[in-house]
């Protein structure tokens, strides 16, 4: 079951990030980088400016456990919507909970007549395959300097929804 969070539950995303990023990234990037970016990206005071901006936050629940999470923004002024996060428990990966949690977010786009979904993930990511199988298309590679000496190496990546 997919459950939108309250403003007040944004924790159950930090305590899944910091469960689900050390394992998921691990071959991607350095222990450190993923501290660093788990502090910058999850701590709750982001998180909650980034539901007062309109950020969207969901997890896919099944049997009072948390299997994964995703957090997305409906952008009307470009016709988009914006995937910010999408990261299922690994032991849960290859069993639909990631496709179930795509497919609320591409209904929400739908439901409020949006036409494409965008979002950016790492170039060594293996989603980048799960995303192509859905017909996501590569647009642009970006390398974005994060702060620390770290930086993001992505595919920004879209498909007509």
């Amino acid at each position: 079951m997919i459950v939108k969070l309250t403003k007040g539950e944004l924790k159950i995303i930090q305590k899944m990030a910091n469960e689900i990023w050390p394992i998921c990234f691990k071959e991607m990037i350095s222990e450190s980088q993923i501290t660093y970016m788990l502090h910058w990206m999850y701590n709750l005071k982001t998180l909650e400016d980034n539901f007062q901006k309109g950020h969207q936050f969901i997890v896919f629940k099944k049997d009072n456990l948390y299997l994964g999470f995703a957090s997305f923004e409906l952008r009307k002024y470009n016709n988009s919507v914006r995937l910010h996060k999408l990261y299922v428990d690994p032991s849960n990966q290859n069993k639909g909970t990631g496709r179930d949690l795509l497919n609320f977010v591409i209904n929400e786009g739908r439901n409020a007549k949006i036409s494409k979904l965008d979002l950016f993930v790492n170039r060594s990511n293996p989603a980048v395959i799960f995303y192509k199988k859905l017909g996501f298309k590569s647009l642009e590679s970006v390398d974005l300097e994060i702060g620390n000496g770290f930086y993001m190496n992505d595919y920004r990546m879209e498909v007509e929804i």
